[in-house]
């Protein structure tokens, strides 16, 4: 595979690793929008077995359903330019995804019935998809960095 080929392919990996993200967040954001804006019970309650939403549930959705839609935007911002913006694939890692993942398990240990090994499976996947991406931003991030310098080099006379 010659190199232009190899660097396509890691730019797909890497923007597939955003669109993910954004997928799984647009979701997110639209299945807790239904549910807070819903007086009572919704398709939302019945596939998923949740209960009519309580006061303190709705407080609480309030800024998750706000983070998820600034989350998904934030997403869709850093794809336009995916090698510079590259950090935001450790902020989702680390404190989004990773947290999600430990607050999934302990709970699916702890016995909670809304939780599946599904969820935490996909997640433990996003999280191997993320760091390979990040890996994968920053090797080119250096080779451009090297083939900037190296340009400047050659047209200074250096």
């Amino acid at each position: 595979m010659n190199e232009k080929k190899l660097v396509n392919w890691k730019l797909i990996t890497i923007r597939v690793a955003y669109w993910v993200g954004v997928i799984f967040d647009f979701l997110s954001a639209l299945a807790t929008t239904i549910y807070m804006l819903s007086p009572g019970d919704t398709f939302i309650n019945d596939i998923f077995g949740y209960t009519t939403i309580t006061d303190i549930g709705y407080a609480i959705l309030v800024f998750e359903t706000a983070l998820m839609w600034g989350w998904t935007a934030l997403l869709i911002w850093t794809d336009r330019k995916p090698i510079e913006r590259r950090g935001v694939l450790l902020l989702t890692l680390v404190p989004v995804v990773g947290m999600m993942l430990v607050f999934n398990t302990v709970g699916f240990v702890g016995g909670n019935p809304f939780i599946s090994v599904f969820t935490i499976v996909i997640q433990s996947l996003i999280i191997v998809l993320y760091i390979v991406s990040y890996v994968l931003a920053t090797k080119l991030a250096k080779n451009n960095s090297t083939n900037t310098d190296s340009l400047n080099k050659k047209s200074s006379g250096v």
